[in-house]
Order: C-alpha cells, then structure tokens, then sequence
C-alpha cells in the first residue's frame, strides 16, 4: 500500500512539473510613451514691425500727368485675435516715400481693418481703411486723406517673428497745396509692394 501511495505522489509531482514548463512567460507591456503635437500657432496679440517696398503712383488734380516709381521704408504696430481660423484685426503704419516727379509725396500712411484666414502659421488676409500723406509742391505741402484696399499673406517662423507679403492701392483725394496763388490742389493715387517683419507680443 505504501508503494502504491509513493507512485501516486510521484505521478502527481510529474503532472505538475509539466504542466509548469508548458507556461510560457509573458514581459510586462512597455509603458506608452505620450504623443505630443505641436500646437496651432496663435495669431492673437500686438505687434509691431517694419516694412520696405516701392509704390507705383500718379499725383492727380492740377498736378495730373505727374508720377512714376519710389521707395517706401516705414514702420507699422496693430492686433489680431483670432477666432478658431479666422483672423480680425486693426493695423496703422507710416513709412517715409521717396516718390518725386515736381511734387513730391513724402509721407504715406495707413489705418485699416483686417481680416483674414489662417492654416496655422500661415494667413491670407484682405485689408482697408484710411490713407493719408503728405503731398508736395513748390515748397508747400498738404496733408491729404483718402483711403485705401488691399490684401497680404503672413507666415510665422517663430513664435514671435512674422513676415508677410502685402499689395496696396491708395487713393489721397485732392486738396489745395499750402498757400499757393493761385491755388493749387493735388492728390496722388498709387499702388505699392511691400515686404514686412513683425514680432508678436
């Protein structure tokens, strides 16, 4: 009987053991490294900037037949906000323009609403408002305002620096120059091309 017993609890320990070597192990699962995106980038804000180009205009009333290519180098500050991918926002700038023909137009500047869409770093937007400058003729000069429509892109390279492409037609009316006798009203009308840095607060 007592061999009987032994066989049995031997059998039993076999049974067990190979059932223990037909486990096989299994490592715990690595752990899940987090997916980081990078986030849309965030038009909102002020800025300030720089911008150079030229400006293709004509100076019109008495001073019609007049006009031809300068240069313009100025300066512009404004805010957007941003409202999912649509981008508002109010803009002035003024730069200084080397544009002569007998009359002179010296200063020109803009203040406008804009409005545009954006794939993240980049915008197109379309622009208008109020245009103003300084027309010059025989030593006297006038302050004309007008207005004025165009439309730009912009592309983000960093977080804070923007730089955009922008087209501008202006329309200055016409008013008297200083105190000419007799009187002589002038205006200008134009287009410009220009390019611009921002940096974004």
């Amino acid at each position: 009987m007592k061999k009987f017993l032994l066989a049995g609890a031997a059998l039993l320990a076999l049974s067990g053991a190979a059932s223990a070597a037909d486990l096989t192990y299994e490592p715990a699962p690595a752990p899940v490294e987090p997916i980081v995106t990078e986030a849309a980038f965030d038009w909102t804000g002020f800025y300030v900037g720089v911008h150079g180009g030229a400006l293709f205009g004509d100076f019109t009333g008495d001073l019609d037949g007049l006009g031809g290519t300068g240069g313009l180098v100025g300066a512009q500050a404004g805010y957007n906000y941003q409202i999912d991918h649509w981008v508002i926002g109010v803009e002035t700038d003024i730069a200084y323009s080397s544009l002569s023909d007998v009359a002179d137009l010296e200063w020109l500047g803009k203040t406008t609403v804009r409005g545009g869409y954006a794939w993240d770093k980049f915008l197109v937007y379309a622009k208008g408002g109020v245009a103003y400058g300084d027309v010059k003729f025989a030593d006297e000069s006038q302050w004309n305002v007008g207005w004025t429509a165009g439309a730009g892109v912009e592309y983000a390279f960093t977080n804070n620096i923007t730089a955009k492409l922008e087209y501008n037609y202006v329309d200055l009316g016409e008013d008297d120059i200083g105190n000419l006798v007799p009187a002589v009203s002038g205006g200008a009308t134009g287009s410009s091309v220009t390019a611009g840095l921002n940096f974004k607060f």
